[in-house]
């Protein structure tokens, strides 16, 4: 993390970043925002500010707000998260947190499942405000002691969120889900032109796959990057964050999603296994178990995209890690094409092969149990 005074501004596309990492401005953008949270009594005195990531697309800042009664002199240090955009960017991720605190993700949510509460969205400063939220991140958790408990209340999370209603935009299809792709599989394919025909066969058949099973599966709200960073947990509840990439589409995508994340842990920690069955187990007593049919083809999809990721960042190795990507990414879709697209067996047996630094990147699949 760095803070406001050592931290380069860049002025490349997030344009008002100089004012949000500006003490004194953002008293003054603060100051209603107390008023309305706290009572017409309060004042802000000052404002901490340290970035938490910094990005091309955003910058996510911390603010420490020290708040006083006037009436009283009582202060406060109130906790806000700060998201500053590209211009005409973020508007609509507050409108959808606004709608999931009004259906069921609101602060005292009886199943004690909530997210930040959205607090105001700033078009001037292209800026989001909310309330940063309590508890510690459940990827931290699982690096210190994996907890069944904690995979349960995971599964819960993502569930809740696959059966709320918001009113969302188009569809979010396999062609959405290559866009994501940083860069695009095509430069994948130029870097590596051994890899082509594997990945277009990738591509293909997802595009078949999509056309002949998805279009008749039941879309839902989806968080489009679920991963144990993404769930706090305290005291046994939860709180989901972080809606940047959530979108109406199939449920299945999230859970390939994370459990592209989990394999690439069993390694260092075998146990994982029993807890990825927790959570799938957990999750289907609650959704529907045709969504396990369409599992394997994000987890095909996610290793796709992770293997972009790593010829973008090239870092030492990266070949041999785009390449055993690519094949995982291949045996998942060929797993499906083999049980007609229709079995339930969302987990199966790859011999996994991750180098210990690999398992934060690399995600092959390793025998589990099955439905």
């Amino acid at each position: 993390m760095s803070t406001a005074s050592s931290a380069s501004v860049l002025h490349d596309k997030l344009y008002t970043l100089d004012i949000a990492l500006d003490p004194q401005r953002m008293c003054q953008t603060f100051a209603p925002l107390v008023c309305n949270h706290f009572g017409e009594n309060f004042e802000v005195r000052a404002v901490g500010i340290e970035i938490i990531r910094r990005r091309n697309q955003r910058c996510v800042i911390r603010y420490r707000v020290d708040a006083v009664n006037l009436a009283t002199q009582q202060r406060h240090e109130w906790r806000v998260i700060g998201k500053v955009y590209k211009a005409r960017r973020g508007e609509h991720v507050f409108e959808t947190m606004q709608q999931l605190w009004k259906n069921g993700f609101a602060r005292n949510a009886a199943d004690g499942i909530s997210i930040p509460e959205p607090l105001s969205f700033s078009t001037g400063l292209c800026m989001l405000f909310q309330e940063e939220v309590p508890g510690v991140p459940l990827k931290t958790l699982v690096k210190q002691a994996s907890s069944p408990a904690h995979f349960r209340l995971l599964a819960r999370t993502i569930a809740k969120l696959h059966r709320c209603e918001l009113n969302l935009d188009q569809p979010f299809l396999v062609k959405d889900h290559l866009l994501r792709c940083h860069p695009r599989y095509p430069f994948l394919e130029l870097a590596c032109p051994e890899l082509e025909s594997r990945i277009e066969y990738m591509v293909q058949t997802a595009h078949k796959i999509e056309a002949g099973l998805i279009r008749d599966a039941k879309l839902t709200p989806i968080h489009g990057d679920f991963h144990l960073g993404q769930i706090h947990v305290e005291n046994g509840n939860a709180w989901l964050i972080d809606f940047d990439a959530l979108a109406y589409g199939d449920p299945a995508s999230d859970l390939g999603n994370m459990l592209v994340f989990l394999r690439g842990k069993i390694k260092k920690n075998p146990a994982m296994v029993d807890l990825i069955n927790v959570f799938l187990d957990e999750y289907f007593s609650r959704i529907e178990r045709d969504v396990a049919h369409r599992i394997l083809l994000y987890e095909g999809l996610t290793n796709l995209r992770r293997a972009c990721k790593c010829l973008r960042l090239q870092e030492e190795g990266w070949r041999r890690r785009v390449q055993r990507m690519v094949e995982t990414g291949v045996k998942c879709i060929e797993e499906m094409q083999r049980h007609g697209w229709s079995s339930e067996r969302y987990l199966f047996d790859f011999d996994a092969d991750e180098d210990p630094a690999d398992v934060e990147e690399e995600m092959e699949p390793t025998p589990l149990s099955t439905l």
